[in-house]
């Protein structure tokens, strides 16, 4: 017979087992916690301190779902993010929270430092602080799935590269992290030793990704979409049925009451 106990045991081995699976049921579903205000705070600061950098002021409105607003002096910097938008997209817990802050602040760690690796240094940097990430997840011992289900959804854009090449260079600093006993500055150290081995290996990709997104943005932008008649359905659709059903029956019910 399991005893309750035996039970517990198994559960928080099948969490450790899955810790950096990536796909939408352990993302959105599986070991969500609670994460408030007060604890992205806290988030924040450790990470902060780890890299010896000063506490960026905190805002918790964004319009996207989160960045950093970069200066020449690290004391004004400013970090902000939505928390609804983040969980919708697999960011519900400490260590997926912890991960996006690190890749914020990893910008602000590498804002004078340029790879000139690609035509757009905007990719390289998106994936350096990614890189950045996944060091230190195994620097820390934190889970990597959720937030790399969040990347992955991403599709190339002018300012980021595809969340596909994004969850690759997360995984790829995770594997590769020689010592687990390494400061922040170590780390960084790492990310700009790794960062031309990773986009030489993955140059057509990204070159391919570079074009399509190109391409796309010349492209005329489609009509608006037009209003649907719900006449117009076939009888057929199940739609009409229920909205032509709706209104016999209120027209019905203004018959009777008059």
């Amino acid at each position: 017979m399991v005893t309750q106990e035996v039970y517990e045991h198994m559960a928080e081995w099948w969490k450790f087992q899955r810790r950096h699976e990536c796909n939408l049921f352990e993302a959105l579903f599986k070991d969500r916690e609670d994460v408030t205000e007060e604890d992205i705070v806290a988030i924040v600061a450790n990470v902060a301190e780890f890299f010896n950098m000063p506490t960026p002021e905190i805002i918790s409105k964004c319009e996207t779902f989160a960045e950093v607003l970069l200066g020449d002096n690290a004391d004004k910097c400013e970090l902000s993010y939505n928390m609804e938008m983040l969980k919708k997209t697999g960011i519900n817990n400490n260590d997926a929270f912890t991960l996006c802050f690190v890749h914020e602040m990893a910008h602000q760690m590498l804002f004078h430092y340029r790879f000139s690796l690609f035509c757009s240094e905007r990719w390289i940097q998106e994936l350096a602080a990614d890189m950045t990430a996944g060091l230190y997840a195994t620097r820390h011992l934190l889970t990597t799935g959720k937030f790399k289900y969040a990347l992955s959804r991403q599709k190339y854009s002018l300012t980021h590269p595809d969340g596909k090449l994004r969850k690759e260079i997360v995984e790829c600093g995770r594997q590769n992290l020689e010592r687990m006993r390494v400061d922040g500055n170590t780390i960084m150290d790492i990310v700009v030793r790794y960062m031309p081995i990773f986009v030489y290996t993955h140059y057509d990709t990204l070159e391919s990704d570079y074009r399509k997104m190109a391409y796309e943005l010349e492209l005329p932008s489609p009509p608006p979409p037009q209003p649907v008649r719900i006449e117009d359905l076939p009888d057929s659709n199940l739609i009409k049925q229920a909205v032509m059903k709706h209104k016999k029956q209120k027209d019905k019910d203004n018959e009777n009451n008059r």
